[in-house]
């Protein structure tokens, strides 16, 4: 059997139609959880969005074959130092790859050297693939208070409770940037990617 060979990369406007198909397939999952009428609720990833985050380097993708996209992830800036990981799908059919470590450690890769320190997240408590598959990337607990008080993650997790969700099911995580994934692969799983020297490339301030 033939192994497929993934690469990390940043997202190309050809790319873009493709990928609120996997968010959908990726969403597909919660089909099983208690929160699945309260997600399907939520919006959408759309096209137009995704073009906004493409052009501002926010995007990133896992591709296969013919370099044909199966996961992505999308990240915010919070602060100067602070990158926020708003969102990581990958499909179904590709899981068991550790295609969401090999997008963090992708996206930490090139943002290594540039300033930023930590990365942050939202996800739910009690679902096997989101905390607990976090906290083994590396990620901690951010306590709900400091959370809450957080300029950035507070508004996030309000939006959250808005739309329906329990606050208790809600986790705000860091990792610090830098610093190896405890299941990042090697660095052949991470091509085409800039190293942080010299110039920096144009573009990259508005992660």
């Amino acid at each position: 059997m033939t192994q497929t060979t993934y690469r990390i990369r940043l997202a190309r406007p050809d790319d873009l139609p493709r990928l609120p198909e996997i968010d959908s397939m990726a969403d597909s999952r919660f089909g099983a959880t208690s929160y699945r009428d309260v997600l399907e609720a939520f919006p959408a990833v759309t096209v137009d969005h995704l073009t906004e985050l493409q052009d501002q380097w926010r995007l990133w993708v896992a591709a296969a074959e013919q370099d044909r996209p199966v996961g992505f992830a999308m990240v915010s800036l919070d602060a100067p130092a602070i990158l926020h990981l708003d969102l990581v799908a990958v499909d179904p059919s590709h899981a068991g790859h550790r295609l969401a470590s090999r997008l963090i450690a992708g996206i930490d890769a090139f943002c290594a050297g540039r300033g930023l320190t930590k990365m942050t997240l939202t996800t739910f408590r009690d679902v096997p693939w989101n905390a607990p598959y976090y906290e083994r990337l590396g990620f901690r607990e951010i306590a709900d208070s400091e959370a809450d008080a957080d300029p950035f993650l507070g508004p996030r997790l309000r939006d959250q409770v808005a739309k329906g969700l329990p606050r208790e099911s809600r986790i705000a995580m860091v990792r610090d940037m830098g610093t190896p994934l405890r299941e990042r692969d090697d660095d052949r799983d991470v091509q085409g990617l800039p190293v942080a020297r010299g110039r920096e490339p144009k573009g990259i301030r508005r992660l």
